[in-house]
């Protein structure tokens, strides 16, 4: 029986590869701007404001825009790599 390792998340970080990283930190990028956009209507509601959030849609609109992209090439590049005659399923096929 194998040992569970010892570590959480930040370990598995470690573990992972560099665009696997990378498409966590964009999601977690992600997650920290809506949860923001979230708290910033939450205070216009409380302050009667009626206008639009424009500063947060211009900043967040081309960062989802980009994110979703990245996050899809990185989706097509583990695809690639781990199904027949890719990188990893060679090796694991060895």
């Amino acid at each position: 029986m194998k040992k569970k390792k010892k570590g959480g998340f930040l370990a598995h970080l470690k573990s992972i590869g560099f665009t696997n990283r990378l498409a966590v930190y964009i999601l977690c990028f992600l997650l920290i701007g809506l949860i923001g956009g979230f708290w910033l209507s939450v205070l216009s509601i409380r302050a009667d404001y009626v206008g639009s959030l424009l500063c947060w849609t211009v900043v967040f609109t081309p960062i989802g825009t980009a994110a979703s992209i990245a996050i899809g090439k990185v989706v097509d590049k583990s695809k690639a790599e781990n199904t027949v005659g890719g990188i990893k399923y060679d090796l694991a096929m060895n």
